[in-house]
């Protein structure tokens, strides 16, 4: 009886050390404060997600809408000078202007010029805003004509770099998996399988401006 009484301690101690290890990383993780975030959501219907499951099907080769364990968050900037101009511009389900598909285009959040951020879509839905990455990545759209208007706006980078250490902390994304549009080719989770998309990618937050953006992110230390 008392070799089983010893027994059952030595587990019960070996499960609680392990289970005080696995919470370390998140106890670390809500650690992070979760910015204020205004919702703005798009209509994302059962159509629209049909649309999205049958794009990831044609580029990924998976029937699916949603946005599971993303590993990406890539930065994107608008061409936009306000957030309700973005909002509009995401919320009718009409083939895209580029390449003339379903579902619309979408990113998962906006940052607003005076740093104010906007959830569009929850990122459990899979967006259109990067070719090849949609599968997998979290889109984060700025109010803005070009990167230096975003790294020259104080309180807009302020509230990007919040939204996003908080969302990479949230599903223990690496900074060096906050890309700038234009760098997702060289992403690792690059995935594309239509011969007229591959290559493709858009010129917004450049390499030079992300190391800055990056360098930035760092700043505000792990998860």
């Amino acid at each position: 009886m008392c070799r089983i009484v010893i027994t059952l301690l030595a587990i019960a101690v070996v499960v609680g050390a392990s289970s005080s290890a696995s919470a370390g990383p998140r106890a670390t993780a809500s650690a992070v404060a979760k910015p204020p975030i205004h919702k703005m959501l798009i209509p994302y219907p059962k159509k629209r997600k049909r649309e999205m499951a049958a794009y990831s099907k044609h580029h990924y080769g998976q029937y699916k809408w949603r946005l599971n364990n993303p590993h990406v968050i890539v930065i994107h900037y608008a061409v936009a000078g306000s957030i309700g101009t973005i909002f509009n511009t995401f919320k009718p389900d009409v083939p895209d202007v580029e390449f003339h598909e379903l579902p619309n285009v979408c990113s998962h959040y906006a940052v607003s010029a005076t740093g104010g951020v906007y959830k569009l879509v929850p990122p459990t839905i899979r967006c259109r805003h990067t070719v090849g990455l949609n599968w997998t990545a979290i889109g984060v759209e700025h109010v803005g004509f070009s990167d230096s208007d975003i790294l020259n706006r104080p309180a807009q980078l302020n509230g990007s770099l919040h939204l996003v250490q908080w969302l990479r902390c949230r599903f223990g994304i690496p900074v060096s998996n906050v890309i700038g549009h234009s760098e997702s080719l060289s992403s690792p989770y690059y995935r594309e399988l239509d011969p007229r998309f591959k290559g493709q990618t858009h010129g917004d937050w450049n390499h030079a401006d992300m190391q800055v953006y990056r360098a930035d992110l760092a700043k505000l230390g792990g998860c």
